[in-house]
């Protein structure tokens, strides 16, 4: 199965961030394809160091962690160039492995999946 996920928060909302992220890390465990995308608040996931104390407690493991095995594991993360824009973030600034996207890929993304998710 194809699956979409759009994680829209970050430290504004670190229990969603991390929830989104544990659900794409469950996905890649199972076998399934992801997509992410991170929108909104969500695009600070991907610059360098931000995530580094983002920790939700136990049962959750840090999201720098969650992201970095859902990179090494395959899904496939897309960053809201727009989005990054509106808060004066350059790709220079993003971590490596990403894409950058807006719109239209991102419909493209939804379309694509069989199933989707947002947080």
């Amino acid at each position: 199965m194809k699956l979409a996920a759009i994680v829209a928060y970050a430290k504004d909302n670190i229990d969603k961030a991390t929830v989104g992220l544990t659900l794409v890390h469950a996905a890649l465990e199972s076998g399934h394809a992801v997509r992410v995308a991170l929108a909104s608040e969500g695009v600070r996931l991907a610059v360098k160091g931000y995530a580094d104390d983002m920790n939700n407690g136990a049962p959750f493991k840090p999201v720098k962690e969650l992201l970095e095995e859902a990179l090494r594991k395959g899904a496939e993360i897309n960053v809201c160039t727009p989005c990054m824009k509106k808060r004066n973030l350059d790709e220079k600034d993003i971590i490596s492995g990403v894409r950058f996207i807006a719109g239209p890929e991102l419909i493209a993304i939804l379309k694509d999946s069989d199933k989707s998710l947002q947080l």
